[in-house]
């Protein structure tokens, strides 16, 4: 039976950087977090009240 050779890919990952996400995509990340919570909450109408007609009406109001 043949036996097959994989790549030994540990010996390519530096153990300095394992696991660790550089602080830019951290940053990015809390953030898009952050956003997505506010996103949700700003524009759920049982959260808020808000909705598109509503919305479509301030803009009419404005545009008269």
């Amino acid at each position: 039976m043949i036996q097959e050779e994989f790549d030994n890919l540990e010996e390519f990952n530096r153990e300095d950087t394992e696991n660790v996400l550089p602080l830019g995509w951290l940053i990015l990340f809390i953030g898009l977090i952050v956003f997505g919570i506010y996103y949700v909450y700003a524009y759920t109408p049982a959260f808020s009240g808000w909705s598109q007609e509503k919305q479509l009406e301030e803009v009419m109001k404005d545009v008269k």
